[in-house]
């Protein structure tokens, strides 16, 4: 038995060969229900060990939250893949492939070293599918890959940290290094303070890759911190932090895969406080959010996606193409934005249920309930765009039947999952005991939605301004500029006299003397 992942990863290296349009599409669609074939019908307890050297590597590892996380990734593969074969280049269709699989091992890695492989693999792959998308994006390309790979060696030097002591490369819960490991998934998770590469590259990138990209890189980021770092309660109230700092920037954008990118960030708050609560509801309440947030999250990049390739633009005043001309897309908007927003009997409402009876702490459960009413605010503000304020945007081109399939494909799981939530206890053998119908939850899970429609219409006309030019700051951006100023003029001593040379090399030792010293 070998990794799904490495389905795709043979089929990003098929996709080399001369293939003609109709072949590669028959390739792209076995690989990738083969993976979802292939996941589902894994067993836990199922491994593969490798001794290397004087290691054991475990390249392959099966368990229950494993196999969901695995699932779900490969239920989105094939989404994503169907829904933007006809609209991506063949080299950005390898990338994918190769992204798509890298993150798919990562989840069913058993041991630190296979982890950290992928884990470098997902950025690489991910920054060449940034950077080669168009001139446009070079830039933003390679400050995600600067971004990611500062945290990749923060994973390194945590996982060297951790075997010193512990002489084990095996993925249990950390003892050393702990900080490394925590900025390193901080990195991926978009925390906030390491947030800035996800707005900036979810909106310039091409929306396909937007697509593909919201389904994994955040999501390989909490399934690892729910290994490595579950139960370090401290890290509930940070995921409260950026979940209420991503709420307040969602709120200012006017440019929808900002406002999307933004309400990620809420999203991963919840994942990250059930996680860090350390108890098994509580980390499967933030798997089973992982679930469904990769369903209802990535049917509205695909919709805003349909809207940019039909209009051309991206903005939110372009939504409301989708009320009158766009009824797959409109039908699948309303049911992730039900899901979202955690109302009873659509995805999201299980996952956030079982967070709130995880949590017990006063401050917590008060933030989980402005959590929630800020995200129906949120999306409110996109339903208004969409389909109640009036827009003279025409349609340029019909969306392809690929993109309708892989949309609609989402939105069957999503209604599934919400009219029968037992379904992902089932996947897992978990038995929460959780009447998820009974009145306490329901009325607890309606509220923050009911509260949010009267604020919304009372404050509309500030809901709907664009604060976006009074709320980005980038402080990466602001030490990159310090740093290159500061080279330009110190390099202005640097002019071949010997005596100025010889000054430069003494006092650098005078000051790493000084260093050792203290």
């Amino acid at each position: 038995m070998i990794t799904p992942g490495f389905l795709y990863i043979t089929g990003a290296l098929l996709l080399f060969l001369p293939f003609n349009d109709k072949i590669r599409y028959l390739i792209s669609f076995l690989i990738t229900a083969g993976a979802l074939i292939v996941t589902f019908y894994l067993i836990p307890g199922d491994r593969l060990q490798l001794d290397f050297l004087d290691y054991t590597l475990i390249l392959f590892r099966v368990d229950p939250i494993s196999k969901l996380t695995g699932l779900i990734f490969a239920v989105g593969g094939f989404a994503a893949v169907t829904y933007s074969i006809h609209i991506c280049s063949l080299s950005s269709l390898r990338l994918i492939f190769m992204f798509i699989g890298s993150a798919l091992t990562v989840v069913f890695s058993g041991d630190l070293f296979t982890l950290y492989v992928f884990w470098e693999l997902m950025t690489i792959s991910s920054s060449f599918l940034i950077i080669m998308a168009s001139d446009v994006t070079k830039k933003t390309g390679y400050y995600y890959f600067l971004m990611h790979v500062a945290g990749s060696l923060c994973l390194l030097w945590g996982i060297f940290l951790q075997y010193s002591a512990t002489g084990s490369l095996s993925l249990n819960a950390i003892e050393a290094g702990i900080p490394f490991f925590i900025i390193a998934i901080a990195v991926k998770l978009a925390f906030v303070g390491f947030h800035t590469w996800m707005p900036l590259v979810y909106s310039k990138a091409p929306f396909y890759v937007a697509v593909v990209l919201s389904i994994y890189t955040t999501k390989v980021g909490v399934y690892v911190m729910s290994v490595l770092l579950s139960g370090i309660n401290i890290l509930a109230y940070a995921g409260l932090i950026s979940a209420l700092f991503g709420m307040v920037m969602a709120l200012g954008q006017n440019q929808v895969r900002k406002l999307l990118s933004y309400s990620i960030i809420i999203q991963v708050g919840y994942m990250i406080m059930g996680i860090s609560i350390g108890t098994a509801e509580g980390i499967t309440g933030g798997i089973f959010h992982l679930v469904n947030h990769i369903l209802y999250k990535t049917v509205l990049f695909m919709a805003v996606g349909v809207v940019i390739y039909t209009t051309g633009k991206d903005h939110l005043e372009n939504l409301g193409v989708m009320g009158r001309k766009l009824p797959v897309t409109s039908i699948a908007t309303w049911v992730a934005f039900m899901g979202i927003a955690g109302v009873p009997f659509f995805n999201g409402y299980m996952s956030k249920t079982i967070i709130k009876e995880a949590i017990h702490e006063p401050l917590l459960t008060w933030g989980l309930n402005v959590m929630s009413f800020g995200t129906s605010l949120i999306f409110l503000k996109f339903i208004y765009y969409g389909f109640f304020k009036n827009s003279n945007v025409h349609l340029d081109k019909k969306p392809t039947v690929s993109m309708q399939v892989g949309l609609g494909f989402l939105t069957v799981m999503m209604i599934v999952i919400g009219i029968h939530p037992f379904m992902l206890e089932n996947v897992t053998n978990i038995d929460l005991d959780i009447h998820y119908f009974d009145t306490k939850h329901m009325v607890s899970g309606v509220q923050p939605f009911l509260w949010s429609i009267p604020i919304f219409i009372l404050f509309k006309k500030y809901l709907v301004k664009d604060f976006e030019r009074y709320l980005y700051f980038d402080i990466y951006r602001k030490m990159a500029n310090l740093f290159v100023y500061s080279g330009y003029k110190l390099s202005n001593y640097h002019d071949g006299k010997l005596n100025k040379y010889l000054l430069w090399a003494t006092t650098t030792l005078i000051i790493l003397l000084l260093l050792l010293m203290f």
